[in-house]
């Protein structure tokens, strides 16, 4: 099976899923993540950083309270879901928790011809919030958040 993503961090459900149809082992060769890319495009260094996904299935709430614990004391890296918790919608959440504005950037397609990467705020962010579904944003998104 080959798989577009990260599969160490949120493709790992779709890894469990063709291991139980094949009933047996599933060798997972990663590349480099996106995760990775991000962190580099923003100059933000790992081990200063909290990381979280948001795409996978089932509860997302304790990684949402891990975001608002974190946001100003650590830099934040953070795959969204799409469509429903997407850059947008997390920066309200972080706002509406307390925090401070801060640098944000949404890099989108990292790695494709059409990359981009938008810099902004959470405080612009949380401003385009018009629906749980609705967003300027790529599902191949990765939602940095400076300290």
């Amino acid at each position: 099976a080959v798989l577009m993503g990260d599969p160490n961090h949120s493709g790992y459900q779709f890894v469990g899923k063709v291991e139980s149809a094949v009933d047996a082992p599933v060798e997972v060769i990663p590349g480099i993540s996106s995760l990775q890319i991000a962190a580099s495009r923003a100059r933000t260094p790992m081990e200063e950083t909290t990381f979280v996904t948001l795409h996978k299935s089932g509860p997302i709430e304790a990684d949402l309270e891990r975001l608002e614990r974190d946001v100003g004391d650590r830099h934040l890296l953070v795959l969204p879901r799409p469509f429903d918790w997407m850059p947008e919608r997390i920066a309200a959440r972080l706002l509406g928790a307390g925090a401070s504005d801060h640098e944000a950037l949404v890099c989108e397609r990292l790695t494709h011809d059409d990359e981009a990467i938008t810099h902004t705020s959470l405080s612009e962010l949380a401003a385009d919030v018009d629906s749980r579904e609705e967003t300027a944003f790529s599902d191949l998104s990765v939602f940095v958040v400076r300290r």
